[in-house]
């Protein structure tokens, strides 16, 4: 599709979407301790949400990319957007544990459709020398977002930290339905070039570093909540305002992340993430005290977000006739390995949280090393 300018009120749009997607993602690990209080199960059992979320996102995110050869974006950003809607106000009535994680998973399988939408529309709308921008405020918009979900968390009940993603689900569904265009229409026939897109080799090892620094990221980021309460015997409220400062960061990260991938190449901004989050780490292995945590978290989600946006903006990049598959694979490679890093850091942190942050430490700081041989060729 040939590039031209993103209207104001569409690209508004689509960070209303993010928005109340992201609104909850983070403030989980923030509201375990509450949740499991009030079911009476370990917080390593309730954690198990996280992944209930994670896991059937990035399975049905395969099918949101190549669905729109056949069905219009805007229909399909509308009925996710719904069913978004309908089962996050289902997971803030459940009764026990084994509802809410039924339906934090029916959640997932319909967040899954709205990332890969974004990615293709600032693909085909925005220039090569812009769309690290776009990408980078769309995600600022979504750390904006999960920054003030953090924030109540501390404050409100748990169970309003799922109805009000499914207010604010609703309206973006009617904004999407009455003012976004008819754009990125279908060709009538669905096809899926994923094999393909698999065999080229710039395709193929940047899902293998999406893999692996997801894995990592989630193995760390979702058990940190815990660590502060149990370990370190912090209060719900500074746990949700510890972990508030990541995503305070994040909101800068990603604008900063897609400045800097516009100007100084995508790889270097992901090295430097990597870096930023390695140092985060040996801090809360070497300082414990809580007056080091808050400069811990910026650093965190600060790199995280650097990479995030510098690597989300590399995909921009690669071959156009698979960017449909690219962006569901984006969405559902991030989120499987970052399911499975809950469990496999549930596994690990649980034994030590200490010995677990040194290997983690450890393996991202192999990451920044490895970077540049993995992505074969830099933008």
């Amino acid at each position: 599709m040939q590039e031209v300018s993103i209207k104001r009120l569409d690209f508004s749009i689509l960070c209303l979407q993010g928005s109340c997607i992201a609104f909850n993602v983070a403030s989980i690990a923030a509201i375990v301790p509450g949740v499991a209080k009030d079911f009476g199960i370990s917080s390593f059992i309730v954690g198990r949400i996280n992944w209930a979320y994670m896991l059937p996102y990035g399975m049905v995110a395969l099918v949101y990319g190549p669905l729109t050869r056949l069905f219009d974006n805007k229909h399909i950003a509308f009925v996710s957007l719904l069913l978004f809607s309908v089962f996050s106000f289902l997971s803030g009535c459940a009764s026990n544990y084994q509802q809410l994680f039924v339906f934090r998973f029916l959640v997932g399988a319909f967040a899954a459709a709205t990332t890969p939408l974004v990615l293709i529309y600032i693909s085909d709308h925005a220039h090569e020398k812009q769309r690290g921008k776009y990408v980078g405020l769309f995600f600022s918009a979504t750390f904006t977002a999960d920054l003030v979900g953090l924030f109540l968390s501390g404050i409100i009940p748990w169970r309003m930290m799922f109805f009000i993603p499914s207010v604010l689900g609703l309206v973006a569904a009617f904004f999407t339905y009455k003012y976004f265009p008819h754009t990125l229409s279908g060709k009538g026939k669905s096809e899926s070039r994923y094999l393909e897109a698999l065999r080229q080799p710039e395709i193929f090892k940047v899902f293998v570093y999406i893999f692996i620094i997801s894995l990592l990221y989630h193995g760390v980021r979702q058990w940190l909540g815990v660590y502060f309460a149990q370990n370190l015997g912090l209060r719900q409220f500074l746990v949700s305002m510890t972990l508030t400062l990541s995503s305070l960061a994040g909101i800068f990260g990603e604008a900063f992340g897609g400045h800097l991938s516009d100007k100084n190449g995508r790889v270097s901004t992901l090295k430097a993430g990597v870096l930023l989050m390695t140092v985060s780490l040996g801090i809360l292995i070497f300082a414990r005290a809580y007056a080091f945590l808050p400069i811990a978290m910026l650093l965190w989600g600060f790199g995280w977000t650097m990479n995030h946006a510098g690597l989300s903006t590399f995909l921009t990049d690669l071959d156009k006739r698979f960017m449909k598959e690219v962006s569901s694979l984006n969405s559902s490679v991030r989120f499987i390995a970052g399911g499975l890093g809950v469990v496999v850091g549930g596994f690990i942190l649980q034994k030590s949280f200490i010995a677990g942050f040194v290997l983690y430490g450890l393996m991202f700081l192999a990451m920044f090393w490895w970077t540049k041989k993995i992505l074969v060729k830099a933008k």
